[in-house]
């Protein structure tokens, strides 16, 4: 099922004068549906802006069980649950990290970075924090909200 991104829920994260929106755009092999991962990959729109400077991505950087994934580690997360240091992908384009008890770094390189990134740069050149708060349910709940248009398709049986 394609979606119209302007009308899907974006995923949203604000820091101290940092922002990202992210959304799932469509299947980038809507005609797979049996292969575990090229049935399930995403392409993932995103609008960042860091310190006034602002960027947009577009890319298949997620699959659909990755978004899951990092709903699940949002979640854990805001409710203090212990949880993985790092929220890691297939696709090094994205990167959210732990950095205290109260914070998260979103990190962006790849295809996933801004136009002025220098070719390998580390994560920590162009990212933001977000304080683990209230905030994260809601971004896991607008991932979840997207991924309803976006199942899993596939085999997952075991091989």
């Amino acid at each position: 099922m394609l979606t119209d991104p302007d009308k899907s829920v974006e995923m949203v994260l604000r820091g101290r004068g940092a922002s990202l929106r992210l959304s799932i755009v469509r299947y980038q092999f809507p005609q797979i549906t049996t292969d575990e991962y090229d049935a399930n990959w995403l392409i993932i729109q995103g609008h960042a802006s860091i310190n006034d400077r602002s960027w947009t991505f577009r890319d298949p950087s997620l699959t659909t069980f990755e978004v899951r994934q990092l709903a699940n580690w949002l979640e854990r997360l805001e409710r203090g649950e212990s949880a993985e240091p790092h929220c890691d992908f297939i696709e090094p384009n994205l990167q959210f990290e732990r950095t205290s008890d109260k914070a998260i770094r979103v990190s962006f390189a790849l295809e996933s970075a801004p136009p002025w990134a220098k070719p390998g740069e580390s994560w920590s050149e162009h990212g933001f924090e977000v304080l683990i708060d209230k905030h994260l349910k809601n971004a896991a709940g607008q991932l979840r909200s997207q991924l309803q248009a976006f199942p899993e398709r596939g085999d997952h049986s075991p091989g």
